[in-house]
This record gives C-alpha cells, sequence and structure tokens, in this order.
C-alpha cells in the first residue's frame, strides 16, 4: 500500500505525500530494527542470568567438594605421621590401631582439583565465552579456570610418585576385606590391614617411602588451599552479580 501511494504521489509530484510516506517507511523500519534489538539483549541478559545461576551452583557444589578432599589430605597427614612414629617406635598403641590401619589403606588417595564445570564446558562448546557482561566477574572466573589448569598439570606427576612408594608398602600388608576401617570420609570402607609392625619397623625403606607419600599429600594440601580460597571468593561475586542486576538471592550455604 505505501509503495502505491509513493508511486501515485511521484506521478503527482505531490511531495509532501512523498515525504510523509518515506518518513514512515523509514521510522518502520528504525522501530522494527530497534525491537529486534530489544528482543536480542533480552535474550542475551536472559542467557547470562541462567548462565550466573547455573555456574554459582557449580561453584557451590566445587566449595564443598574441594573442601572434603582438603579435609581428608588432613586426616591422612595425621594418619601418617602416627605411621611414621609407630615404626620409629616400634609399636603401635591400641587407640591408634585404627588410624594406623586407615592410613595404610588410604596412602595416596588423592583427587585432582575439584572443579564443577558443567557451566564452563557448556558455555565455551557454545562459543559463548563473552556471556557474562561484568569484567570483573568474567576475569576473575578466566583466573580461577587457569589456577585450577595449572595446578591440575602436577596431579598426573604425583600419582606416579605415590603409586612408586605405594608398590614398597603392599608386600608388607595384608588387606581382609571382610573388616571395616573407621573412615568418616569413606562410608563402610572395607579392607582391614593386618600387620605386624615389628616386620614392617625393620625395613627402613618402608618408612622412607611413606615419608615420601606423606611429603607428596602436604604438597597437594597447599596446592588446593588457594584454589578453595578462590572459590569462596567468587562465589559471593556471582552472587551479588545476580542479586544487583536481576534482584535474585541465592544461597551462600558453602561458601559459609
Amino acid at each position: 500500500m505505501i509503495l502505491r501511494r509513493l508511486t501515485n504521489a511521484f506521478r503527482k509530484q505531490d511531495w509532501f505525500t512523498v515525504a510523509v510516506e518515506t518518513l514512515i517507511v523509514v521510522l518502520g523500519v528504525f522501530l522494527g530494527l530497534q525491537v529486534n534489538n530489544w528482543n536480542a539483549d533480552r535474550t542475551a541478559r536472559s542467557a547470562e542470568r541462567t548462565t550466573l545461576i547455573r555456574l554459582h551452583e557449580d561453584f557451590e557444589e566445587s566449595i564443598a567438594g574441594q573442601s572434603r578432599d582438603i579435609h581428608f589430605l588432613e586426616q591422612q597427614l595425621g594418619d601418617q605421621a602416627l605411621i611414621l612414629k609407630s615404626l620409629d617406635a616400634c609399636a603401635v598403641a591400641p587407640e591408634d590401631d585404627m588410624a594406623f590401619q586407615r592410613g595404610i589403606a588410604t596412602l595416596g588417595w588423592i583427587n585432582p582439583p575439584r572443579l564443577y564445570r558443567r557451566t564452563i564446558d557448556e558455555v565455551t562448546a557454545s562459543g559463548s565465552t563473552d556471556i557474562i557482561s561484568n569484567p570483573k566477574v568474567a576475569e576473575e572466573l578466566a583466573r580461577i579456570i587457569a589456577l585450577v589448569e595449572w595446578r591440575a598439570t602436577w596431579f598426573d606427576r604425583t600419582i606416579m610418585v605415590m603409586d612408586n612408594y605405594r608398590q614398597k608398602v603392599d608386600p608388607h600388608i595384608r588387606y581382609q576385606m571382610d573388616r571395616t576401617i573407621d573412615n568418616p570420609f569413606v562410608a563402610n570402607q572395607r579392607g582391614g590391614v593386618a600387620y605386624n609392625i615389628e616386620l614392617l619397623c625393620k625395613d627402613t625403606g618402608l618408612a622412607n617411602a611413606i615419608s615420601a607419600v606423606s611429603y607428596a599429600t602436604a604438597e597437594r594440601l597447599e596446592a588446593y588451599r588457594p584454589i578453595l580460597e578462590a572459590y569462596v571468593d567468587f562465589s559471593p561475586l556471582v552472587a551479588a552479580e545476580l542479586n544487583s542486576r536481576w534482584g535474585i538471592k541465592v544461597s551462600q550455604e558453602a561458601a559459609k
């Protein structure tokens, strides 16, 4: 209809009508573009909001998981210290027997850095790495990923070293699968450790092997503590972004 009116106006040289009709066309195109831009912006903000919510959930899980792993490493170090003390004394006190068994059974049990990457991997796979508009949040997330990946590069080497020393311990003990070990981190852990402390303490290489594993355990503990601190600092940052922009309040249970 507009094209017909414009054609007629040109034939009649009705320049006022031409100007009005042209203005209507331009205004219509402009409004259409604005609506499209508004819809695209609304979709992007909605996607960012969903991403931040899920990212916050992932980091709450990461905090809980990394905290558990750190407490487990602390328990292992305590048990390993008790083993070395018992080997030096060539005796295990009755009240220390379970910790001695637990320390042997969990010798070298270490997890890689704990980061739940569900949302990170989905964002990366979709090519939407710029979906987070707040540069502070985006930069801190990138720093954390780099930190975790750097610490993870040493994990395989640490496990190889520990396995080598573990092989020096296993020939001296026997696991009894009809027994369980008291371990707050592993429910109903099967495999009680049968050992002869008098035979164990005669092998100085055994104590050295356990000492080496303990050293590597302590190294992992010190490597993972900064990761947990970074998680604990990042989670409230995401929570504050959700609250300030969308009024969404999320739980901070793990961060506490």
